[in-house]
């Protein structure tokens, strides 16, 4: 028995060092001197307004929409003008987020009745999915990770410990943090929630729920005296759901979770109650999947809706390890063939996980820095107003940022601004220059009736893919996508 123990940690081991050689890549990332995803410009323009002292929901104009709570923009904008670069520190803390809910994974497997060796395990498994399946949002100027870290770290605190009184409130103070962060991360908070007023000691009880009010009453009157009832109103704003959408993007990163997910939720649900943490993690794992399913299908959003689905699966599996270790009945190979199982998909694709990175090594990184700067010197070059798919872009190049083009977008087609706002600005030559990568949404030659796949995101409707090839002309092509300039207009008719 002793050799089947140290195979399992040897295997853990393994599984723990590759999932931090992964993890190198966002972390060496961070300083990268181009965009990585849409959504870093975007924040970046909001937390240098935050930064100012400055309402990040009226001051870009009202074509920008902000549907976002405020947290993160007033902490990113602060430290990063104390520190030099917000883009540099929202990176960062995404990273530092990622990892702190890795080792809160742990944390809460050994709540569980886990070893280290299970609690390793968890960690593991939750930096290794991240790593391999969402590399994307790891070490990215974006607030959903640092919400979901505050959260998980909440957790691991309210698991890994008696519910005293001081605990609860430090709990509370926590998930508030989280939720004026990000306000898509409802199931831990509402798991957690349940569980402390239904089992907490009467003092601890009411030390949580008098906490959690006095915060509810508190962020209420901070926001509403800050930004007035125009934050409720952009962050409820209507957006298209295309439940096409949302069966692709669930049936994606649900295939990547196919293993851990199948195993946690079976465990859940076959094996008798084990512990208090056990029972918590069978409710967030079925929450956030409900969650995922409930908001996939809406326009803009990505793969992170489905990271609470993530962050209990890992959570499920080091408990399920942890039991299966206790189990003697079993054959004595079944822990090391579980915790390779689980994490058989992340090996898979290992390759090309770290493909990723000996590519960017050998100078596509570098290359990438290279072109993202000549595309900013090219734009900051043009005179006039400049409308910026990516918005780092626009930042980078000295020009303002007064239009979002996905939530115009949806703004345009819920009916809060006319049909042809942009198309009507293009006609008439406001803009001075517009980038974009997008392509149409359906391409001009598109058959009737032909089944194709539609886009993930939709940032400009193809109306306005109409004017511009009427209306203007491709001047340049580079990394960040093309470059549009007005044509020369006709002169005027005598």
């Amino acid at each position: 028995m002793p050799k089947i123990e140290s195979s399992y940690r040897a295997v853990t081991l393994v599984l723990a060092a590759l999932a931090a050689a992964a993890f190198a890549y966002p972390l060496w990332r961070i300083g990268a001197g181009f965009e990585i995803d849409y959504n870093e410009g975007w924040n970046a323009f909001l937390q240098s307004i935050a930064a100012r002292g400055e309402s990040p929901y009226t001051t870009p104009g009202p074509l920008f929409f902000n549907n976002y709570p405020p947290l993160s923009f007033y902490l990113v904008g602060v430290l990063g003008s104390l520190l030099g670069d917000p883009l540099l520190v929202g990176r960062a803390l995404s990273a530092l987020a990622v990892a702190t809910i890795s080792l809160s994974c742990g944390v809460v497997t050994r709540a569980g009745g886990g070893d280290r060796t299970d609690a390793v395990f968890a960690a593991a498994t939750c930096l290794g999915l991240f790593c391999a399946f969402a590399t994307d949002y790891v070490g990215v100027n974006d607030p959903q990770l640092l919400a979901q870290g505050l959260l998980c770290l909440g957790f691991a605190i309210y698991v890994g410990g008696p519910a005293t009184p001081a605990r609860l409130v430090l709990v509370a103070v926590l998930f508030a943090l989280g939720l004026l962060t990000k306000h898509n991360v409802l199931a831990l908070p509402l798991v957690v929630t349940i569980h402390a007023l239904w089992q907490s000691p009467p003092k601890a009880r009411l030390a949580f729920l008098g906490a959690t009010l006095a915060l509810m009453a508190l962020a209420l009157a901070v926001i509403l005296a800050a930004f007035g009832t125009d934050f409720f109103h952009r962050l409820l704003a209507s957006r298209i759901y295309d439940p096409t959408r949302g069966f692709l993007l669930s049936m994606e990163m649900l295939g990547h979770l196919q293993i851990p997910l199948a195993a946690s939720l079976l465990f859940m649900v076959l094996v008798p109650r084990q512990s208090a943490a056990k029972s918590m993690v069978g409710a967030y794992l079925a929450l956030g999947l409900l969650i995922g399913f409930g908001f996939a299908s809406g326009a803009g959003v990505d793969i992170n809706i489905y990271f609470d689905t993530l962050i209990g699966s890992a959570m499920g599996c080091g408990l399920l390890l942890a039991w299966i270790r206790r189990q003697t009945a079993l054959p004595r190979q079944s822990a090391l063939a579980a915790a390779l199982l689980v994490n058989f998909g992340v090996l898979l694709i290992a390759p090309q996980t770290f493909g990723r990175i000996v590519v960017d090594a050998l100078g596509d990184y570098s290359e990438r820095e290279r072109l993202f700067a000549e595309d900013v010197a090219y734009l900051s070059g043009l005179p006039g107003p400049a409308i910026c798919e990516s918005m780092l872009l626009c930042l980078k190049a000295g020009k303002g940022v007064w239009i979002d083009p996905y939530n115009l977008l949806q703004a345009s087609l819920t009916g809060r601004l006319p049909a042809d706002q942009l198309v009507g600005m293009l006609r008439r030559h406001e803009v001075a220059v517009l980038q974009m990568i997008s392509q149409r949404e359906h391409p001009l030659h598109e058959a009737p009736g032909q089944q194709v796949i539609p886009p993930r995101f939709v940032n400009f409707g193809d109306d306005v893919h109409d004017e511009l090839d009427l209306s203007y002309r491709v001047a340049r092509v580079g990394l960040t996508g093309r470059f549009y300039l007005p044509k020369a207009s006709p002169p005027p008719v005598p």
